[in-house]
Formats: structure tokens, sequence, C-alpha cells
């Protein structure tokens, strides 16, 4: 569940979106507990994740390596940039499975050369098959 919901929603925060309110309070503090760590680890300006969630995608090597760690962290993607998409479909939450299916669907193509770049590439693309829906953690 947490891998497909980090992959839709790579950069949000609490109270950031409704869809929260949806999610069990274990799984709201796993997805926060994720963010500060990658937050740590790449010491990213934490107001391009907000950009990101405008559809701004800043070419900022901390913002795309933050995306990177989220997706490597839940084991969505591999260090030479290979995402796994039916494991990011099966893990999702039921609620969310329908719409996520549509927009992974419309991304699987991307592939970058490394972790950051397709995370990066991934989210523009996801952003762009369904703004209203696309969130990040």
């Amino acid at each position: 569940m947490l891998l497909l919901l980090l992959i839709l929603c790579t950069g949000w925060t609490s109270a950031s979106d409704p869809r929260l309110a949806e999610l069990d309070e274990d799984t709201r503090e796993m997805l926060k507990m994720l963010r500060d760590s990658c937050v740590e680890q790449t010491g990213v300006d934490e107001s391009f994740i907000n950009k990101a969630r405008d559809g701004e995608f800043p070419e900022d090597t901390s913002f795309k390596n933050y995306l990177g760690c989220v997706y490597q962290q839940t084991g969505a993607l591999s260090d030479d940039g290979e995402a796994d998409y039916d494991a990011m479909l099966a893990l999702l939450p039921e609620q969310f499975v329908e719409r996520a299916t549509k927009m992974v669907n419309q991304c699987r193509h991307v592939r970058e050369n490394n972790a950051a770049a397709t995370a990066f590439e991934l989210n523009k693309c996801l952003y762009k098959s369904d703004p209203e829906y696309y969130f990040i953690i």
C-alpha cells in the first residue's frame, strides 16, 4: 500500500491534502517518517516539494534526489532507474486503484538512467496525466 501511495504522492504533507484523511494513522505516520527521512538525506528545499503540487518541477538536483529517495525507500525504483509499475499498483489502497492505474499506465514508458532522474520524470508524467489527483509527500 505504501509503495504506490508514494508513487502518486511523492511529496505531500500532513494536512495539505484531504486524501490523507482516508488513510489510517499508521500509514500517515509512515509517510511522514519517509518524507522527513528523505528531506534530511537530500537537503531538499521543501518549497520545491510544495511547488510540485501545482505542477512546477524545479530542475534541482536535491529535489530530484528527494523524489528518487522516496521511490527507492519503498522499493519501487532501482538504483539504475527501473520502476516496478505493477508492484506500485498492487500496493495501493482500494480507493485509489482505479484512478491511479490510469495515471500509471500513461507513464509506464518513463525510464531514465538513474533513480533520481526516473522519479523526477515519472512525477512530471503523473502530474500531467491527472493534475487534479496528483499529490506528493
